[in-house]
């Protein structure tokens, strides 16, 4: 706390100058006169002067110790409650850790032992997550306080029609609504330490825990939006059957085959991607994106359009870290399915992710510290809840390099 207050100081030394303008008008006045200083103006003047003296030591304090670092104290909850689970990373459970799990919401203890991890921590997990995980970037993510989503959706417009002023108004199609139920699903990571090493101080323990668990959860995610059967897992995209346009129905996705296994049909490559990228509803084209494997891109690359023989693959322009193709942006994420000559592979997804996928995020993050299962290592296992669904089959389309 502060000897003196900043906003009192100024008031102060604000009235006293304007209190020693008046005298000293006064005293200039009175010289004119006299040609000698009134002493009662002379003694009021010497007040004031050590007054204003005063008044400016009191400010120019105030202004160093508001110039000096501000150090956070033990007094500030959030921070206690940091510098507590940081305690109970390293040495394990604290009786203050536990005294302040019992009074904040920011944290609760859990039946089965362990604790959420504080909030700062909390979103730099996250913030890992969404620049490791490709579908998090690309896909719609919520976070919810429930064991599921549930939404509903429209499966196709209402209809309407013309008429004449006395013609017949017959019923209109009513919009079919699809109800969508996602479900969390436990994912968990169990990094490990000694206990050596947790008690360096040089160790922060923030980081190497964001890096150990966010990576290892980015990647298993990862791999189940794309490849998921909804099975204690988020139901991947390449999960859904794909049909041909005529086949299709809500619940599948439309693809379109390149003729060959494993590969493009011969002087027919350019033509399947623009059929692929014509069959998306233009609603969906802003925003859409291209997702696909490594090895897929290296084949688009040698693809050229027949009548000006350029090259669809083109790469990344000045401020855009992704390469496109026909304006769209090529997004790689080495869990889609490779492509390899012969074997059919549905190696590239285009669409509206942001419409056609929802990820789904239960809020919290638990960690429970294990020194006895794994001697000399500390265990962190830790664990999070996370869905993930498609949320409209017209927003994306699947080429399938099949026969």
């Amino acid at each position: 706390m502060h000897d003196y207050d900043i906003q009192t100081t100024l008031d102060d030394l604000s009235r006293t100058f304007e209190e020693f303008k008046g005298v000293n008008e006064e005293r200039l006045k009175s010289l004119e006169k006299k040609g000698n200083v009134d002493p009662v103006l002379q003694e009021k003047l010497d007040r004031i002067e050590c007054s204003l003296d005063s008044a400016e030591t009191k400010f120019k304090r105030l202004e160093a110790l508001s110039n000096r670092p501000q150090v956070e104290t033990a007094h500030d909850p959030f921070c206690a409650h940091q510098n507590a689970f940081m305690d109970y990373i390293r040495k394990g459970l604290d009786a203050s850790l536990h005294d302040i799990e019992q009074k904040s919401l920011s944290t609760t203890p859990d039946r089965d032992g362990g604790y959420l991890v504080p909030s700062g921590l909390h979103d730099r997990l996250y913030a890992t997550l969404q620049a490791t995980s490709v579908m998090r970037d690309l896909a719609t993510v919520r976070e919810i306080s429930s064991s599921a989503l549930e939404l509903l959706i429209d499966k196709d417009a209402a209809d309407v029609g013309w008429v004449s002023e006395k013609q017949e108004r017959p019923e209109t199609k009513t919009p079919e609504l699809a109800k969508i139920r996602i479900n969390v699903h436990e994912m968990y990571a169990k990094p490990r330490a000694t206990q050596k090493l947790l008690d360096d101080a040089s160790l922060n323990v923030e980081d190497w825990l964001s890096q150990k668990i966010a990576h290892k959860m980015a990647l298993m995610e990862n791999a189940a939006f794309i490849l998921g059967d909804g099975d204690n897992k988020p139901k991947g995209i390449l999960s859904y059957e794909t049909v041909s346009k005529a086949q299709w129905e809500w619940g599948k996705l439309e693809d379109i085959k390149s003729g060959v296994n494993g590969n493009f049909e011969e002087g027919h490559g350019a033509s399947t991607l623009l059929d692929l990228f014509h069959a998306l509803k233009p609603q969906y084209l802003p925003g859409a994106s291209w997702l696909m494997s490594r090895v897929a891109q290296g084949a688009l690359r040698k693809l050229q359009d027949p009548g000006s023989h350029h090259y669809l693959w083109q790469p990344p322009l000045a401020g855009s870290p992704n390469p496109t193709m026909l304006g769209y942006p090529i997004v790689i994420s080495d869990d889609m399915p490779t492509l390899s000559i012969g074997h059919a592979s549905k190696s590239i997804v285009f669409g509206n992710f942001k419409e056609g996928y929802q990820i789904v995020d239960r809020t919290g993050i638990r960690v429970l510290r294990d020194p006895y299962s794994a001697k000399p290592y500390v265990e962190f296992y830790t664990t999070r809840r996370v869905g993930g669904d498609v949320l409209n089959f017209e927003a994306l389309k699947v080429l399938n390099f099949a026969a």
